[in-house]
Order: C-alpha cells, then sequence, then structure tokens
C-alpha cells in the first residue's frame, strides 16, 4: 500500500452513515476487497491491505486521528480494553464474508453491552 510505504496515518470507520452502513465489518470488508456495492473494483490488489493492517488501521490509525492513541486503540497494559467476541473468525472468514462478521458479545468499560447466543445470559438484562 502506498500510503503505508509512505508513512502516511491511515484511519478507518463508519464516519459516512447517511451512505453508508454503521458497520465496522462492512467498512474491514471494503478495505480488503476494494469492491463498490456493486461489486466494482476500485483499487488494485497492490493498494489493498491484509487484514492485520486494516483492522490496525481501523483501530489504532483511528486512535491517532482522534488524539486517543495514549489510552485506546491497541491491547497494551495501561489502556482502554473494550472487547468484541465475534461470530466467526476475522482472519480466517473468507473475505466476501467479513461483511457479515457479528459480535456475539460486545463489553464497554468492563460491562456487557450486548450478548447474544451463548451468551445471552450475561446480557445487560441479567446484569
Amino acid at each position: 500500500m502506498t500510503g503505508k510505504r509512505l508513512g502516511v496515518a491511515i484511519g478507518a470507520g463508519t464516519d459516512a452513515h447517511r451512505v453508508a452502513s454503521y458497520n465496522p465489518f462492512t467498512a474491514l470488508q471494503w478495505f480488503l476487497d476494494g469492491k463498490t456495492v456493486g461489486g466494482v473494483a476500485i483499487r488494485g490488489p497492490e493498494e489493498t491491505p491484509g487484514r492485520l493492517d486494516a483492522l490496525r488501521f481501523y483501530t489504532a490509525g483511528s486512535a491517532w486521528f482522534s488524539f486517543d492513541e495514549v489510552e485506546r486503540g491497541s491491547l497494551e497494559t495501561g489502556k482502554l480494553a473494550d472487547l468484541a467476541v465475534l461470530s466467526a473468525d476475522y482472519l480466517t472468514v473468507p473475505v466476501d464474508e467479513v461483511g457479515r462478521l457479528e459480535s456475539v458479545l460486545t463489553i464497554v468499560g468492563g460491562k456487557v453491552v450486548y450478548a447474544a447466543a451463548p451468551f445471552a445470559a450475561l446480557g445487560p438484562a441479567s446484569n
């Protein structure tokens, strides 16, 4: 990727919610395949990040852009550690299925804020 090779800061997000989904996995899939909603690839493979780079752009990269890199964006001692358990493995699921990933357990600030099967008993209503 040209931007990464040049040392350009790269972040990702869902801030275009009027034309795109809030779903972070939709954005991650676009990073990985570069395809429009109509399925047209708009960049070549040389400009397509790998899964770990895409995830870093979404987490650490975006934390840098919001001046939050000291307290969030990576899993390190002393940083906030919100957590999502996913419906499938982001690193191995086929790229065309990344956009369909879902969180089945979401923890924010040490509290469960969402829980689906098999974690439903841990959900906010049971706390």
